[in-house]
């Protein structure tokens, strides 16, 4: 039997973090959506510090922030640079996300990765480590974890490894996007950064940031991530059967498979968005089941079909050195 791990709030791995985000492309505000995931209950969801600092004198946010604190439900503030790059916002700065954080009960939070947005940004271990270090120096407590951008793929082992050296964060976030061309690169980029975390002596959490599709967390979680953020749940419908995504609007197609579906008094993307914190809710514990009971290779033969199945088996396999030379499409 695997060792049970757990991650922010006592939580078993891996985790799912539905995000929210004012950017999601659908009809429903920041604040909609977060007060589902209240109503809901759902014990973890992210937020941004963007987000929460523009509907800082919304009366609804802050009800809905303070029913998930009186519910023990674990918020993730996500740093608000994303909102900035896909909307070219000029408004928000160190002491605005500063600001958020000090007037918000805050389970755990992403450093700023303020230096994205500049060209030619430099990235280090020592870097990623002092601005941790500063951010809960001012704040007054440890609730900040890195996120960590590279320009090139090779250089994430040396600086994962290094800033878990150095301040051992209780997440190491990485941009699924920034780990490769496709989910077989990204999985096996994953699987090299946990063989060379594990080599230091202490376990350290990954969290890949922007991966809300579950056949995606499966292939992650099984090569060695440990939790994900996404906007998916608010953005397609999921098919239980077969755990992919489709448009929102063929939701009818698969109400049946939930509790959602007869619901009269709800607006569809409602009974949807529900349909969806079902699956993931559930999904997250097949995960867990298959790790802990060493079926993982079976869970990716029953979701995974075609070619591709045989190089997931050995990248959960760890198997990835002929792998590396096969695919040999590693940024430089």
């Amino acid at each position: 039997m695997v060792e049970i791990k757990t991650t922010i709030g006592g939580l078993p791995t891996p985790v799912f973090y539905p995000s929210v985000s004012y950017v999601s492309k659908n009809v429903w505000s920041a604040i909609d959506h977060i007060e589902l995931l209240v109503s809901a209950d759902f014990p973890q969801f992210l937020v941004s510090c963007f987000d929460v600092h523009k509907g800082r004198n919304d009366s609804r946010l802050r009800d809905a922030l303070k029913q998930a604190e009186e519910q023990s439900q674990v918020v993730l503030y996500d740093s608000g640079i994303y909102e900035v790059v896909w909307s070219r916002s000029k408004r928000w700065n160190r002491k605005k996300y500063l600001r958020t954080l000090r007037e918000n009960r805050v389970s755990h939070a992403f450093c700023l990765d303020e230096y994205i947005v500049s060209a030619g940004y430099p990235i280090t271990a020592e870097k990623l480590a002092s601005d941790v270090q500063q951010t809960s120096c001012i704040l007054g407590k440890e609730i900040v974890s890195p996120i960590v951008h590279c320009k090139s793929i090779n250089e994430y082992i040396d600086v994962c490894v290094g800033t878990s050296k150095l301040i051992k964060p209780q997440l190491l976030a990485i941009p699924e996007r920034e780990l490769g061309a496709g989910i077989v690169e990204v999985a096996i980029n994953i699987a090299r950064i946990r063989a060379a975390l594990n080599e230091l002596g202490s376990y350290q959490d990954i969290h890949i940031l922007g991966t809300g599709n579950p056949l995606s967390m499966m292939v992650y979680a099984f090569a060695g991530a440990d939790s994900f953020d996404g906007l998916d749940w608010c953005q397609t419908v999921v098919d239980y059967e077969t755990a992919t995504l489709h448009h929102t609007w063929h939701f009818d197609l698969y109400a049946h498979q939930g509790r959602w579906g007869d619901m009269k008094d709800m607006s569809l993307l409602a009974k949807c968005f529900l349909h969806n914190l079902d699956f993931y809710n559930n999904w997250m514990e097949e995960l867990k089941g298959a790790i802990r009971s060493d079926q993982k290779s079976g869970m990716i033969e029953q979701y995974i079909k075609g070619p591709q199945k045989d190089l997931f088996l050995k990248i959960i396999e760890h198997e990835i050195s002929d792998l590396e030379r096969k695919n040999a499409t590693f940024a430089n």
